[in-house]
């Protein structure tokens, strides 16, 4: 097996772990099933808000943290405060421990940067980044199907009432554990793509064969009779100054080309409205689900069908070889407008049924909408910005 296989495997495990977190699609049910009932406006008004605000400030934090620490430590941190986060539902949370709770859940959030950019710098050969990333990616569907799926049966057929919620916030937390200890046995990484560099090996030309070089005059066996060395101390620690200096080389070598600025800002733009939307959404099918007495939540399953249906989607996607660059305006205007246009259904909706198959529709037409648009910008990208074009793909 190849070192950068390994690399896949260790991130692969560490990215399933983390999505198993089965009561992410009940937690507003649960809240309101406790003895000291939490409301839907309380929620979405005063609990969600608070990570909302709070979010860009970790993100940029987090992103700038986890090169100098070296990813590992973040990945740690990622699984601690997935504890904290879960361990303070229990009980009877007030409103005060799921605000302090939503402040840990943005930091679990925004240290998902860590894994990735943990695997760009495990992983020499760029040529083996676009693999990798589709691998990860893959466990991370595989992972949060599991999950939801794990979620729905508990809920709908072993314990249908407050203790089945219980029993889904342990289950979390024992996924979080689990992520924990992953975090402290994979290997620690030795450089980054920013604070920590490999030196320029030092060429030894005494062990260089100049007659033979002389006699074929070729470059081949030159390169082939360089004995390279490399000094005991081969790490070199780059000064703030130069690590901003290249971020901004990589930021404006990446951004000045207006076809990956067009992609970039549209996927910008369209990813804040759908983490919004994937959060306040169980807020709106509580309400239907009120109004409807023979309406059942199926949230988990719902989750579960959408992965696996934007999976489809986004395979089905990539193998087509599509004039983007030329029609790509056009294609942003009217995707942009066709989500726009089933939020307005989806909000406007009286059937929890209905509700959830616009859902899925929104999300499978953005999953496949951000394939292409990820495409676009590694196609116009310089591959050497790749790992870093990933990272601000992330912090937004």
């Amino acid at each position: 097996m190849e070192p950068w296989e390994k690399v896949c495997i260790h991130v692969s495990m560490y990215a399933i772990l983390r999505e198993m977190r089965p009561i992410d699609p009940f937690y507003v049910k649960y809240l309101s099933q406790l003895p000291k009932q939490i409301t839907e406006e309380t929620i979405g008004e005063e609990v969600y808000p608070i990570g909302t605000y709070i979010n860009v400030f970790f993100v940029v934090i987090v992103f700038l943290v986890t090169d100098y620490l070296r990813y590992k430590p973040i990945m740690i941190i990622n699984g601690i405060s997935g504890i904290i986060y879960y361990s303070l539902l229990l009980g009877s949370p007030t409103t005060m421990k799921l605000k302090i709770g939503q402040v840990f859940q943005v930091i679990f959030r925004a240290a998902e940067v860590a894994y990735y950019t943990y695997m760009f710098a495990q992983i020499k050969n760029k040529d083996q980044y676009q693999i990798a990333y589709s691998r990860v990616r893959a466990s991370v569907l595989v992972g949060k199907c599991g999950s939801g799926l794990l979620s729905q049966v508990v809920i709908s057929y072993l314990s249908p009432n407050l203790t089945g919620y219980i029993y889904l916030i342990y289950i979390s937390i024992f996924g979080m554990v689990l992520t924990t200890i992953w975090s402290l046995i994979i290997p620690p990484v030795k450089f980054s793509l920013y604070f920590y560099k490999q030196k320029e090996p030092v060429i030894n030309f005494e062990s260089i064969d100049t007659k033979k070089i002389i006699q074929n005059k070729v470059i081949e066996p030159f390169r082939e009779n360089i004995d390279r060395t490399y000094t005991q101390n081969d790490l070199k620690k780059l000064k703030c100054s130069e690590v901003i200096r290249k971020l901004w080389l990589d930021f404006k070598v990446s951004y000045t080309d207006v076809n990956l600025l067009k992609w970039s800002v549209w996927l910008s733009l369209s990813l804040c409205g759908y983490i919004m939307i994937g959060q306040y959404i169980q807020i709106l099918w509580q309400k239907l689900e009120k109004q409807d007495i023979n309406a059942h939540l199926m949230n988990a399953a719902v989750d579960s069908l959408t992965t696996i249906l934007s999976a489809v989607a986004t395979y089905s996607t990539g193998r087509i070889n599509g004039s983007w660059d030329k029609y790509g305006e056009y294609l942003i205007a009217i995707v942009s407008m066709g989500l726009g246009c089933i939020l307005i259904v989806l909000s406007s909706n009286k059937s929890l049924n209905w509700s959830y198959g616009y859902y899925i529709i929104f999300c499978c037409t953005y999953q496949t909408m951000l394939t292409i648009s990820s495409a676009e910008i590694a196609k116009f990208l310089k591959r050497d910005c790749y790992a870093h074009c990933q990272r601000y793909i992330l912090l937004i």
